[in-house]
């Protein structure tokens, strides 16, 4: 059981509505943007055509647009009755990880469970950076026994669960080459009772990040097909996400953003499973420098040194002294970096 190797070739009118028809569910903060509510199974609710009418009306009076199609609608989801990441999943007790002191103030708490951090979902759980607008991690089960390969389906949403401005919305990734980088993939937690949900609730900007498509579509997209493909008739648990930095660029989507954020250079990827005596994990570090830095359609501010693509297998104490983030004992087998090239046919080295 465990990780196999790597292969190089492996990695979604305004009609007759009264506004006493709108209402906002319990929890929900709204902001001076437009928002509206849409759960899974509907198209627009009667808030959302409410919404959308009331700012073509507000925006074509003050002659700002033209058509209806440059009108931005954004969609908001409270998540409710997700079971979220499970502790127990491999046999063996994995909590959640845990924040050292130079972060755990910057976490984003929920308003709908005062004092609570984790935002669940179907059979993952993500806990959010309230300052980068991104998350400290994402953690999935994966049960390879029973896993089902759905159909893409869902488009990207707020989580109404905390407040607006600690996401980042499309605003950070239209126009450019930065892609919505799932921390979880959409495949990895579809299995169990609603394999379509979980694929859906996927789609949530909480679970995206600033990562390039150049990192995005290649050598992550390879990471995330062997961790999928190990988890073949095992169960995996994975915990993802970027690395932050106080040096990482300054990024304001040239201008389409209300307030600058910073796009994370690195990303790490921890996979865990048990072989049947106790836990054992691998961890992984992807950078992203190179691409960023010589995109000069992204408008970053300020130079730093440029780095060629690396993928490294790692040990989990880097990152734990880069993330500041604290995993327990998970049996880790890597005892010192080794850089996954396509000479080592990217091929974790494994005990």
């Amino acid at each position: 059981m465990g990780l196999g190797s790597i292969s190089s070739s492996s990695f979604t009118a305004f009609n007759n509505i009264q506004q006493s028809d709108v209402k906002r569910p319990e929890g929900f903060q709204g902001t001076s943007k437009d928002v509206f509510v849409r759960d899974e199974s509907s198209q627009f609710t009667k808030e959302q055509q409410f919404a959308k009418a009331g700012r073509l009306f507000q925006s074509t009076q003050a002659g700002h647009v033209n058509a209806a199609s440059e009108i931005e609608i954004e969609g908001v989801n409270m998540y409710e009755g997700r079971n979220g990441y499970d502790e127990k999943f491999l046999g063996t007790e994995l909590p959640l990880p845990k924040l050292g002191s130079s972060i755990k103030d910057k976490v984003a708490m929920r308003t709908d469970k005062p004092g609570e951090s984790e935002l669940t979902y179907t059979n993952f759980s993500v806990v959010m950076n309230k300052e980068r607008k991104q998350c400290f991690y994402a953690i999935c089960n994966i049960d390879g026994t029973s896993h089902r390969n759905v159909r893409r389906s869902g488009s990207w949403s707020i989580d109404g669960r905390i407040p607006r401005e600690y996401q980042l919305g499309n605003e950070a990734y239209k126009d450019n080459d930065i892609d919505k980088g799932h921390m979880v993939r959409r495949l990895d937690p579809c299995w169990g009772k609603d394999p379509e949900l979980a694929s859906r609730d996927t789609f949530t900007y909480c679970n995206a990040a600033l990562q390039h498509g150049g990192l995005n579509q290649k050598e992550w997209l390879k990471l995330e097909d062997h961790v999928l493909g190990s988890a073949k008739g095992q169960k995996m648990t994975v915990i993802t996400g970027p690395i932050f930095s106080k040096d990482d660029p300054k990024f304001d989507n040239n201008g389409l953003m209300d307030e600058p954020t910073q796009i994370p250079m690195k990303f790490f990827k921890t996979v865990v499973w048990n072989d049947g005596k106790e836990l054992k994990s691998a961890s992984f570090i992807l950078s992203q420098e190179d691409i960023i830095n010589n995109d000069s359609s992204l408008g970053i501010k300020g130079g730093f040194d440029p780095d060629r693509f690396e993928v490294y297998q790692v040990p989990q104490k880097e990152v734990e002294r880069l993330t500041d983030l604290h995993f327990g004992n998970i049996g880790d087998i890597t005892e010192k970096p080794m850089r996954l090239t396509a000479e080592n046919d990217y091929a974790p080295k494994l005990k």
